[in-house]
């Protein structure tokens, strides 16, 4: 009987056993992937975009894909194996999404955006349109990055940064405090 393991202990794998609507005795969670059998079915519960890549190419076979309820994805878009998007995610016209991408909670990737494999876009990052991610990007959590940007393999945009073009201008977010009135 094929049994449904999440690679990954931490916070990502219990955020991917919630969403199925699993009781915890029901799947595996584990951080020794010698643990899963040639029918089990894989889900990759960890954010290290390092780390997932290695996993994906172990398991490739039998990496599932994981779309929670509250998710859109447009019709146009073309999608690898091994997608996962947590609630609020979304994924607007003729994108182009590469195989294990994980798409957090209320990720939006707007038009004609080409997302290469292994990425990680984390809760409230935004992609803007036509934006280019190379493999194994890491977008930290409400990382915005304006229209036509192209970001090299591997490249990590720390949370909270703005992006803007051309690719190495990177200006983060400063806090704006009004004086009192």
């Amino acid at each position: 009987m094929s049994r449904i393991v999440i690679l990954g202990t931490g916070g990502h794998a219990r955020t991917l056993q919630a969403l199925m609507g699993y009781p915890a005795d029901s799947c595996i969670l584990t951080d020794d992937d010698d643990e899963v059998r040639p029918d089990d079915s894989v889900l990759i519960g960890v954010g290290d975009v390092v780390k997932r890549r290695s996993l994906f190419k172990k398991f490739r076979s039998q990496v599932q894909e994981m779309r929670a309820s509250r998710t859109f994805v447009h019709t146009s878009v073309k999608v690898g194996r091994g997608i996962q998007m947590i609630m609020g995610a979304m994924i607007m016209p003729n994108c182009r999404i590469g195989d294990n991408v994980l798409i957090n909670t209320g990720a939006q990737i707007d038009h004609d955006c080409n997302i290469s494999s292994h990425c990680v876009i984390s809760p409230g990052a935004i992609l803007c349109g036509n934006v280019t991610l190379g493999e194994a990007c890491f977008i930290g959590a409400g990382a915005i990055i304006v229209q036509e940007v192209t970001l090299e393999p591997e490249t990590f945009i720390p949370a909270g940064t703005l992006v803007v073009g051309p690719d190495d201008l990177r200006h983060p977010l400063r806090d704006v405090v009004l004086p009192s009135q």
